[in-house]
């Protein structure tokens, strides 16, 4: 089975639609791992997408805030998050408010995909930890036993590699690799070798790269193959003056950052 892994939406429906057709024929089930709204214009085109196509999805920090629970307070969100997050609190439709409201803000297992953990941010903290660095991803390691876990959040593709300590050395380490698209890299684990794999952003790329990032994942081989792929961003960013986002979020989508 092939496993499509987006995360991080943001409501734009250009960058998901050209993800999703780039992808199509190529995937068996689909995972979203959070974020589906927020900064972008196309909150309900894309929660319907989702909805329809995700075999599991997880609750990402935006969308809780446009949900307005407990726990995150949409005064923390720098102004233009913030202003995003209450336009899209004023456009969201009832059935898609509700799909949200049910998605699990823990970490799941996913059907038939033994030895895997996904959510949102990171096994500790699922909805708003950052796993950017490797001594923030050693934490993270202590916190679950599955073999591979699958975060977003953090808008940049990354594979975090722990190897636990061997002939006496009771050192453990992580290590960071960025991974090139289009290259296929076997997720290999045991008992001292377990992974923290990130997608990137489908919606708002943060790695300088503004083509949108998604990823297949060969639940068999246990292979991951990561992909990037341009679009038209003018169209989302035409999309978003009309609906009167800040101006800066329409620009950095231009630069992925």
């Amino acid at each position: 089975m092939r496993i499509l892994v987006v995360s991080d939406i943001h409501a734009n429906l250009v960058a998901l639609e050209t993800v999703l057709s780039a992808a199509e024929g190529h995937y068996d089930a689909l995972w979203c791992l959070g974020d589906l709204v927020g900064y972008g214009p196309r909150p309900n085109e894309c929660v319907a997408l989702i909805r329809d196509l995700a075999e599991v999805c997880v609750m990402g920090n935006h969308d809780w805030a446009v949900l307005g629970r407990p726990g995150i307070n949409v005064e923390d969100f720098n102004p233009q998050a913030r202003q995003a997050v209450l336009w899209t609190r004023a456009q969201l439709s009832a059935e898609n408010r509700a799909f949200l409201d049910q998605l699990p803000d823990v970490p799941i297992h996913p059907p038939a995909a033994q030895g895997i953990l996904i959510t949102h941010a990171s096994p500790s903290e699922p909805v708003w930890e950052y796993i950017l660095s490797p001594s923030t991803a050693m934490f993270n390691f202590q916190v679950f036993d599955e073999e591979l876990c699958f975060v977003g959040h953090t808008h940049k593709p990354a594979i975090f590699r722990w190897r636990g300590p061997v002939d006496g050395d009771d050192t453990a380490t992580v290590e960071y690799r960025q991974p090139t698209p289009g290259v296929p890299v076997l997720l290999a684990t045991s008992a001292r070798q377990r992974l923290i794999v990130n997608p990137g952003s489908v919606g708002q790329p943060r790695d300088n790269d503004a083509r949108a990032a998604y990823a297949f994942l060969d639940l068999e081989t246990r292979v991951w193959q990561q992909e990037r792929i341009a679009y038209p961003i003018e169209l989302t960013q035409n999309q978003m003056r009309e609906a009167g986002l800040p101006k800066r979020l329409v620009d950095r989508l231009s630069f992925g950052w």
